[in-house]
C-alpha cells in the first residue's frame, strides 16, 4: 500500500500509438473515434478516485455504439501487453514506476504485472488508461481479478493518488498460540476521514494483506527462535523486550508501516511472549 508518482503519458495518445498496427481498416476507424471517449472517461477517473464516487463510473459492454468491450480490451492484451507491439514501451515504463521493484498493493511481492485499477472487462474506455494501469504482483493482481465497487467503502487504494505511507495506521496483535501466532488489522489515524479508513480497511480484506503478513510473522518468528531463546537464557525477558525494540525501530525506520514493524512492536509489547511465550 504505497504511493507511486502519478503517470504524465496523455491517455488518447497512448491509445493512439497503441492502435496504429491495426490493419483492418474498419476496426482502426471505429477504435480511433473512440479517442475523445477516452479521454473523457480518463478524466472522470481522475476527478472521483479519492472521492468515494468511482463507484458512479459507468460500465460498458459497447462503447460509442459500433465497438465491443472485447474489441477495446484487445488494444491492451495485444498491442500494449504484448511484446514488439507499439504500446508495450508504455507498459515496460509503468512496470518499472514502483520503488525497489516491490507491489504498491501488498508492499510485499515483487512487480511483475500490471492491474487494471478498473477492470478493463467492465471499464473497456480506461483498458489502456494509464492512471487505470497499477503495477503489481500477480498474485494481487489475480485476487482483485474483475472486482469492481457498486459503493463508495468497496473501493480500495490507489497507488497514484492515496498518500498513506507517512500515517501510522498498521496494527498488529499476538496470539497465545503454540507457536505463538500474529494478526494484522487497519487502526484509524486521528486525521483519516471515515472514508479514507473504510477504502483502507476494504483494500486490506480485498487483497488479503493479513493473511500475507500472518505467514510472513510466523516464518520471520521461527527464524529469530534461537535468538530470542539465547538472549531470554542470558538476560531474562528485559533482555528479550529490549532485543525486539530494537528491531522494531530499524523496520519502522525504513517503513513506518511494513508487517515487520508493526510485529516486533506488537511482541515487544506483550508480556507473554517476551516471558518465554517465543518458545517453540
Amino acid at each position: 500500500m504505497r504511493k507511486i508518482s502519478k503517470p504524465l503519458e496523455n491517455a488518447g495518445e497512448v491509445f493512439i500509438e497503441c492502435i496504429s498496427i491495426v490493419r483492418n481498416a474498419d476496426l482502426k476507424a471505429r477504435l480511433t473515434a473512440c479517442k475523445e471517449l477516452i479521454i473523457e472517461s480518463t478524466k472522470e477517473l481522475d476527478k472521483k478516485v479519492t472521492k468515494g464516487e468511482i463507484y458512479t463510473i459507468n460500465r460498458e459492454i459497447k462503447v460509442n455504439g459500433n465497438l465491443t468491450a472485447k474489441e477495446l480490451e484487445d488494444v491492451y492484451t495485444l498491442r500494449m501487453a504484448k511484446k514488439e507491439t507499439p504500446g508495450r514501451a508504455f507498459y515496460d515504463k509503468l512496470i518499472s514506476r514502483s520503488p525497489q521493484g516491490i507491489c504498491p498493493l501488498c508492499s510485499h511481492r515483487v512487480v511483475s504485472t500490471i492491474d487494471h485499477y478498473l477492470p478493463k472487462t467492465q471499464y473497456p474506455r480506461l483498458s489502456v488508461s494509464p492512471i487505470n494501469l497499477v503495477p503489481s504482483c500477480m498474485d494481487c493482481n489475480k485476487v482483485k481479478s474483475t472486482n469492481y465497487p457498486t459503493l463508495h467503502y468497496e473501493e480500495t487504494i490507489h497507488p497514484y493518488y492515496d498518500d498513506i505511507e507517512n500515517d501510522l495506521w498498521l496494527k498488529a496483535s499476538v496470539l497465545h498460540t503454540t507457536p505463538p501466532s500474529i494478526q494484522f488489522k487497519v487502526m484509524r489515524p486521528n486525521n483519516w476521514s471515515s472514508l479514507l479508513y473504510e477504502r483502507v480497511n476494504n483494500h486490506f480484506k480485498v487483497f488479503s494483506i493479513n493473511n500475507l503478513y500472518s505467514i510472513q510473522s510466523a516464518v520471520e518468528l521461527v527464524q529469530i527462535n534461537y535468538r530470542l531463546n539465547y538472549i531470554y537464557s542470558t538476560m531474562g525477558s528485559n533482555g528479550v523486550r529490549s532485543f525486539l525494540l530494537e528491531s522494531a525501530e530499524t523496520r519502522s525506520h525504513a517503513y513506518i508501516n511494513s508487517w515487520q514493524a508493526a510485529m516486533y512492536m506488537a511482541v515487544a509489547n506483550d508480556k507473554w511472549f517476551c516471558n518465554g511465550g517465543f518458545k517453540i
